[in-house]
């Protein structure tokens, strides 16, 4: 009996190539959604830990200190008064490194750094301006991409919010209209000191046409 010799046929190497072009162009498209969706969750996880972190050393500041609205602050747009925040009310509560007196956003503020990368930083004015960071030092250092704007309300301060919690910045005199959400998105887009309400309509979570990109 003679024994028939099958023949495999394989790919040429013009159709590896192709195939493997395919595949490059196909990773090329979807690779940088991949990378931004991973930037929004760890930022989102951030975020959330130190909305949660700050509320609660707040509340535990009060606790030894007595009501927010009651703590002794110093001069209004100081460093030293930033530092001196910082550290009685907020780092003997939360795990953390040093203290830094600066110059950030124009502004004569102090920063306090987490164990976690992240940082915290303080204007005093008629309200705490609270700037958070979710890489520290790295860029690119910008409202609405890894800089988020809170702020926490003095009951007996101009803002039109008061809060003994840290909330999105939203500081104007009292009987404005809130911004509808195409004014906060074009803020957002433009400035990015809004961007931090723009996240906490979607509960923080990146919305899809949050206008920034990380």
């Amino acid at each position: 009996m003679v024994k028939k010799w099958s023949i495999k046929k394989g790919f040429t190497l013009a159709e590896v190539l192709i195939t493997l072009g395919i595949i490059g162009v196909v990773v090329s498209l979807t690779m940088p959604t991949l990378i931004q969706n991973t930037k929004k969750n760890e930022a989102t996880a951030r975020i959330k830990k130190f909305i949660s972190v700050v509320n609660q050393a707040l509340i535990s500041a009060e606790s030894d200190y007595g009501m927010r609205e009651d703590w002794v602050i110093g001069e209004m747009n100081n460093s030293d008064t930033a530092f001196e925040f910082l550290n009685t009310y907020i780092k003997p509560y939360i795990k953390s490194f040093e203290i830094e007196k600066r110059v950030l956003l124009n502004k004569n503020m102090a920063t306090l750094r987490f164990v976690d990368g992240t940082q915290m930083s303080v204007k005093i004015g008629s309200c705490y301006d609270i700037y958070y960071d979710i890489n520290g030092e790295k860029a690119p250092n910008e409202l609405g991409r890894d800089i988020y704007a809170f702020i926490l309300c003095r009951k007996s301060g101009t803002c039109n919010v008061n809060s003994n919690q840290v909330r999105p910045y939203y500081c104007v005199t009292g009987g404005t209209k809130y911004p509808t959400h195409e004014e906060i998105i074009d803020n957002c887009k433009h400035k990015g000191v809004y961007c931090t309400i723009l996240l906490q309509e979607n509960q923080y979570e990146f919305p899809k046409d949050y206008p920034r990109r990380l």
